[in-house]
């Protein structure tokens, strides 16, 4: 049997390595000296979408809140959270994250102004 050297091998793992990310989509560049070089495709950056993911549910719920506080009035608001407070553990939970904030209650003055 014969026996492959270490550095061969890794040789040959960079190239299938190389080789794997060229074949999903090439790139060519020219370089100064006039040596043309097949360059893999740079992926989209998913850090957009990852963040879309984390704050839409942030903003949506935000803005849900501050809409109900430019909505109601303070005894009709105050009414719907001893609604909640009646409803147990989930009640307790969405009384927890209806409670005005400063940013909810700015968002709410904003809101009254363009709504009336």
């Amino acid at each position: 049997m014969y026996r492959v050297s270490p550095s061969f091998e890794s040789r040959l793992n960079r190239i299938e390595f190389c080789n794997r990310r060229l074949s999903k989509g090439v790139e060519h560049y020219v370089l100064d000296d006039g040596l043309i070089v097949a360059m893999p495709r740079r992926r989209p950056s998913t850090a957009l979408a990852f963040l879309i993911v984390l704050l839409l549910p942030l903003v949506t719920a935000l803005g849900a809140k501050s809409f109900l506080l430019a909505r109601f009035d303070a005894v009709a608001f105050e009414e719907l959270l001893s609604r909640f407070e009646a409803m147990g553990e989930t009640g307790k939970a969405l009384l927890w994250l209806m409670q005005p904030e400063p940013l909810t209650a700015a968002l709410s003055q904003v809101l009254t102004g363009l709504l009336g």
